[in-house]
């Protein structure tokens, strides 16, 4: 059998790629599990400084398993009462120490959009289609709705999953969802633009950033502001902060940088 999820790490990033068209990359029990290996994987490789999500087919990502009642993946609780492993890995790349980078090549339904939410930078290709088809259905957005919540505001959210209406592309860069739309031809090359710019930065300063943005969205302001403030002082004093000004001012790149080609 095809694996499903494949892995490769290429110019600095952790590529994981669905590789199940046949069934335009559904949800089932071994993709879901295939994709939580993954995601660990790349979080814990050294030779990876950002994660690249892509598919191969026409469907980017199609949701849940339908001829399997969504798969086990789906309202069943994961190891020592955890999340099933779907939500899991979701969780796992919002609180990514390495940035999610979402390399969309084709149309993406229900779960799928779960998928593209979790992405901090989303690059789509022109003519690629989106829903959530849950309502048609009988169902609902639910694990997705977290996600999907906080990247698109309320006013366009709930229209999209009140109707389960289409929407394209252009649209998905208009509600939040998208960073770039582009020439399916040109998708691998904005995205290994994206993955050299953050190979330029702190690996260390990047997992603060991330940490940083869902700290200060959840506190009050005054939590916000001392979480800010330890946060600084911390990395100011920290040996990647030292290399950093070090390396500014000795007009040289820093020591995390990729050398110049």
């Amino acid at each position: 059998m095809t694996d499903p999820i494949l892995y490769e790490v290429r110019d600095g990033a952790a590529w994981i790629t669905f590789n199940s068209p046949s069934n335009h990359n559904a949800l089932t029990d071994a993709f879901t599990a295939g994709f939580e290996r993954a995601v660990q994987r790349a979080i814990g490789d050294d030779a990876a400084r950002a994660i690249v999500l892509a598919g191969v087919g026409k469907t980017f990502c199609a949701g849940a398993d339908l001829k399997n009642a969504g798969g086990s993946n789906v309202g069943r609780p994961g190891a020592k009462g955890g999340h099933p492993p779907f939500p899991n890995t979701l969780l796992t790349l919002w609180n990514s120490p390495k940035p999610v980078i979402g390399r969309v090549q084709g149309n993406a339904w229900g779960g799928g959009l779960g998928v593209v939410a979790s992405c901090d930078y989303v690059i789509m290709a022109e003519g690629t289609r989106f829903a959530f088809t849950e309502v048609r259905l009988g169902l609902i957005p639910a694990v997705i709705s977290v996600f999907c919540s906080r990247k698109m505001p309320y006013t366009h959210v709930a229209p999209m999953m009140l109707t389960g209406q289409r929407f394209d592309a252009r649209r998905a860069f208009e509600l939040g969802l998208a960073h770039e739309v582009v020439p399916e031809a040109r998708l691998d090359e904005r995205v290994q633009a994206i993955v050299n710019d953050v190979r330029e930065c702190g690996p260390q300063a990047v997992a603060e950033v991330r940490k940083l943005l869902r700290a200060v969205t959840t506190h009050s302001v005054e939590e916000g502001l001392h979480y800010a403030e330890d946060a600084i002082a911390r990395l100011f004093k920290s040996a990647e902060g030292s290399e950093g000004m070090a390396a500014f001012n000795a007009k040289r790149k820093p020591a995390w940088a990729p050398p110049a080609r």
